[in-house]
């Protein structure tokens, strides 16, 4: 009776966990001519295979997680990187090895392309908080969804969460125009981030 009752407690507390992720999104984080910029470098990168298929993937999806050693990142990414850290008080976090060079992840996906449900591993000890800004948006879909709530996204705005903590994934993208998403990832405390500990903000 009781192993049941821990159990079925167990249960009900992890759900309200789930249901009460952390997500923080922060409009025009990145300008519009920030994003035409970002958004070059990763047209150019197509061409010059500087993004290439992932794991499981097929042609719809590019990204440079496993290709570092192809490419050097514009100076712009490591602003909007370092703006993030000083935004969210991160100044202390490492990057997360393993999420692409230097942290740093870009991934396009054309019509057709979508994201599979997944977590992303957590580093030891740690949780890995995802830092992501879309700076090109579909025509239609490619829509995210952290623990199935659909999170609204603009061009340019800022969104974080605990991917390693949280399944997430995006719709197809429609329309002729691909979907552009850079990633930042940051090791963190899993729950000096749920709790709000972790401040946010120009003065946090």
């Amino acid at each position: 009776m009781g192993s049941k009752f821990y159990s079925t407690s167990s249960f009900i507390y992890s759900h309200w966990l789930k249901v009460m992720a952390r997500i923080k999104t922060f409009k025009n984080f990145v300008t519009p001519v920030e994003c035409a910029e970002l958004n070059a470098w990763v047209e150019q990168g197509v061409m010059r295979r500087w993004l290439d298929l992932g794991r499981n993937e097929n042609a719809k999806r590019l990204t440079t997680r496993m290709y570092g050693e192809r490419f050097v990142y514009p100076n712009l990414a490591y602003k909007i990187s370092k703006r993030i850290c000083n935004w969210l008080s991160l100044s202390s976090a490492q990057v997360v090895e393993g999420h692409g060079k230097d942290g740093i992840v870009v991934s396009y996906t054309l019509p057709g392309g979508d994201v599979y449900p997944h977590q992303d591993p957590p580093p030891q000890e740690m949780s890995a908080l995802r830092c992501n800004v879309v700076t090109q948006s579909p025509d239609d879909g490619g829509e995210l969804f952290v623990d199935g709530q659909h999170i609204p996204l603009e061009a340019g705005e800022l969104h974080c969460y605990l991917a390693s903590e949280h399944t997430h994934y995006v719709t197809e993208v429609k329309g002729e125009t691909p979907r552009i998403l850079w990633m930042f990832g940051f090791c963190v405390l899993a729950d000096e981030w749920e709790s709000g500990k972790t401040k946010t903000g120009e003065f946090a």
